[in-house]
């Protein structure tokens, strides 16, 4: 009879032993319910990792698992299953979700009718419960990790575990080749070459004119954080979470004491898809300043309301990279071309996501910059640090101030 073990991903546990979905149950892994999840997430997380990640033990839940299993010598062993092996996992930012997932699906389906099927997810950064962003940490094999991993923002990738445990040792190679000369000039190739950089998510600030016209249009960064702007902002964020591509390259431009100041001048957190309704229905509540990604400002119907700019320091850009397993860079040249090629990046840059491919033409306004907080930052610092302190010390100030309601 076949046996669970935590290797064994969380969809083979479950397709091969389904009455093992009450032990998920009992353990508190009710995300697991959703025929949807199981499907597309499960693939991508080992039975190891769930357990590490909600701090369960592992031999109490294997445990359990056994004691629900029943014989079945027609069952194949976890080893001898068929199919496509878990190869792609995109984790991408809103703007990208549906015209790259949709990309994906025409081209794995392609790929069946060869014989070689592309396993794969593709989920926005939204949808939490399709995340693979909790489970980064707790991973201990870099065989427990897809082949190949596109993700968004400053996130676990980036974190001093990761960087020392799977980077280091040079388990991911960089695919890019030379970069545009927007990208060139801001540095934005891994000079360790580790990551490959697929494109960009600048952060803008849009104004609207009609809103307290009296207040000055900023025209830097450091512009938001004079007095005179005093709860006139809003930022991507909800609750006790606010974005950490504001935060981070603030800290690295202008320090902590930035951070402080820009959270005084914060009156709410919202989803960019939000700002640009608030904007659009003329809200009353609505502030003179908003932070957010140049796709969505490109969404707002009343233009004549509003005016994108670009600061001085340059637009904080926000990374989408691209980590490709050294041993599967062969194997995989296809799926590698078909996510590098000039075909896919000219689709983000008309999307309004800056990319380094060198023959794409960028739709960025002339004498406009970008700011990339820069490699040495990235590999010199602890980014889960910084970023967990940034985030504490923005929110204590943010409620001290009275965050919250925009007048």
């Amino acid at each position: 009879m076949p046996s669970i073990h935590l290797d064994l991903s969380v969809q083979d546990c479950l397709s091969l032993f389904p009455q093992t979905l009450p032990v998920f149950q009992q353990f508190g892994c009710h995300d697991f319910d959703d025929p949807q999840v199981r499907e597309k997430l499960g693939p991508f997380v080992k039975l190891r990792t769930l357990l590490a990640v909600r701090r369960i033990d592992a031999q109490s839940f294997l445990d359990r698992c056994h004691e629900r299993l029943s014989p079945a010598p027609d069952q194949p062993e976890p080893g001898d299953l068929h199919g496509a092996k878990p190869t792609l996992l995109a984790l991408l930012p809103c703007g990208l979700k549906v015209s790259l997932d949709r990309a994906l699906y025409d081209f794995s389906e392609e790929l069946a009718r060869g014989g070689a099927p592309l396993a794969y997810l593709a989920e926005g950064n939204v949808n939490h419960e399709l995340s693979y962003s909790p489970y980064i940490d707790a991973v201990e094999s870099v065989d427990e990790l897809p082949d190949l991993i596109l993700s968004s923002d400053i996130n676990g990738f980036y974190h001093r575990r990761f960087l020392e445990r799977f980077l280091a040792p040079g388990h991911f190679v960089s695919v890019n080749g030379p970069m545009a000369p927007r990208m060139a000039e801001i540095g934005l190739a891994d000079p360790k070459g580790h990551f490959t950089m697929f494109c960009t998510n600048a952060l803008v600030v849009v104004r609207v004119r009609d809103i307290k016209p009296h207040v000055p249009t900023p025209e830097a960064w450091a512009d938001l954080l004079e007095p005179g702007f005093h709860k006139a902002i809003i930022l991507r964020g909800q609750n006790d979470f606010f974005c950490s591509a504001v935060l981070t390259p603030l800290f690295r431009l202008y320090g902590r004491a930035a951070v402080e100041r820009l959270a005084a001048n914060v009156c709410d957190g919202l989803h960019p898809a939000q700002m640009v309704k608030m904007i659009d229905a003329r809200a009353a509540n609505c502030p003179p300043l908003f932070v957010m990604p140049w796709f969505f400002a490109q969404k707002i119907k009343a233009r004549e309301r509003v005016e994108i700019l670009f600061p001085r320091e340059g637009a904080f850009i926000s990374p989408v990279q691209l980590l490709v397993k050294r041993e599967k860079r062969a194997a995989l040249a296809p799926v590698i071309e078909f996510l590098m090629g000039r075909t896919l990046h000219q689709h983000c840059s008309d999307t309004y996501f800056p990319t380094p491919h060198p023959e794409v033409a960028d739709k960025l306004p002339e004498g406009a910059g970008l700011f990339w907080i820069g490699w040495d930052f990235i590999y010199d610092n602890d980014l889960e640090r910084i970023k967990k302190e940034l985030g504490e010390t923005f929110t204590a100030e943010y409620r001290r101030t009275g965050g919250g309601t925009c007048n």
